[in-house]
């Protein structure tokens, strides 16, 4: 596996696309449960995923189906686009941002989310000024409203709060 002893071991790890990979098959198991449409968007981001992570990991194997994979998709460790090897407090920080947005998503729905999400991290994290943000979120949230509750006529997800099932309804 060691291209470069310059970087890390832990950067050339195959454990995080093993780890991205259970975590995307299962989430495509469990949409299963669901109905037809209802499961379509997970499966399809799953399975994606999944895809993904498979050829991350075989791009991190030192062979010659790595080594193609990494020549033909330039996944290289030799010429990083990070120069520094991020903060492990960092990198919890922002798996923090995205279990959150879930959560959100699980209780008020997936439409308030988008916009709520978009405002505070760019606000947050981003440090951009809250009315470039707030224009992001509100156009974000124009383009996924139109797109999928007008053109595609799909109820996207309203939350527990809002759904007579509530929390019992997952």
């Amino acid at each position: 596996m060691a291209r470069n002893d310059t970087t890390p071991r832990h950067i050339r790890s195959i454990w995080p696309p093993l780890l991205l990979f259970a975590l995307s098959a299962g989430y495509v198991v469990w949409a299963q449960r669901y109905g037809f449409v209802p499961r379509l968007v997970p499966t399809i981001m799953g399975t994606a995923t999944a895809i993904l992570c498979l050829i991350d990991l075989v791009s991190r194997l030192d062979t010659a189906l790595g080594r193609a994979v990494r020549v033909a998709m330039g996944a290289d460790f030799d010429n990083r686009e990070m120069a520094h090897d991020p903060p492990v407090r960092s990198e919890a920080g922002q798996i923090l941002w995205m279990v959150g947005c879930i959560l959100l998503m699980l209780f008020i729905g997936i439409l308030p989310t988008v916009p709520l999400f978009i405002l505070a991290y760019m606000v947050a994290f981003g440090r951009r000024p809250r009315g470039q943000s707030l224009l992001s979120a509100l156009l974000v949230f124009g383009f996924v409203y139109v797109v999928f509750e007008l053109l595609l006529d799909y109820e996207l997800y309203r939350g527990a709060l809002f759904d007579s099932a509530g929390i019992a309804g997952w």
